[in-house]
């Protein structure tokens, strides 16, 4: 009988131990609603990264060209294509001896610098992107009467001073120069699924910047 009871009181704390099906199915419907909160923070969170990974990204590309004209004492454009999905690049080849570089954005080429910006993310023109008189008033002097040139019709060009540069035909070549003017340019980017936006300018002293916006433009650290 001892040995009886014992074996007996063995089964009944094993069944105990376990869980019931209502408990079970309380614990999957408690993980279903954190679930649902949760799912759409990160998805949110991937999409803001890829948006702000296409900035990082694109300025870096304008940093190189800057840099590359530097050092190979030229003018280098960078284009932003309308491809599927978008690229954008430093048109460094082919080198040609009058001084111009590339082949005036019609593709890249292997040794081009170059991204490619994911397909949720696009390239918008100046004239779509939001409250753009706030973004000026923020990385222009105050009241200049400079419109920037817009990097998804006009390419941003590095002259071999590290300045924005607008080329002109000269005797012996092509020239490009700050020398007619100052030259700003901007760049807007904007996620098709969030609707967030980013913008990247580049003032006439060749500064480069990233920017977000929700109710106003603010730079990105």
């Amino acid at each position: 009988m001892i040995v009886g009871d014992c074996i007996n009181r063995q089964r009944r704390a094993r069944r105990c131990a376990g869980f019931s099906a209502v408990e079970l199915m309380v614990v999957a419907v408690i993980a279903v609603v954190v679930a649902g909160f949760a799912i759409p923070g990160v998805l949110n969170a991937v999409h803001m990264a890829r948006l702000r990974g296409t900035g990082s990204d694109f300025s870096s590309l304008l940093q190189s060209g800057r840099i590359r004209a530097v050092q190979d004492n030229r003018f280098y454009s960078i284009y932003i294509l309308a491809s599927a999905p978008q690229q954008a690049y430093v048109d460094l080849w082919p080198q040609n001896v009058d001084g111009t570089s590339g082949n005036t954005g019609t593709s890249v080429d292997a040794h081009d610098p170059a991204i490619v910006i994911p397909r949720e993310v696009q390239s918008v023109a100046a004239g779509s992107a939001p409250n753009t008189a706030n973004l000026k008033a923020l990385f222009l002097p105050a009241g200049s009467s400079l419109v920037p040139n817009d990097a998804n019709q006009t390419p941003i060009t590095f002259s071999p001073r590290g300045l924005p540069c607008k080329t002109q035909n000269a005797t012996g070549g092509t020239v490009c120069d700050s020398a007619g003017g100052a030259i700003a340019s901007w760049a807007f980017f904007r996620n098709s699924l969030t609707r967030q936006w980013e913008a990247v300018t580049v003032s006439p002293s060749g500064r480069i910047q990233k920017w977000q916006y929700t109710t106003a433009w603010a730079k990105i650290s």
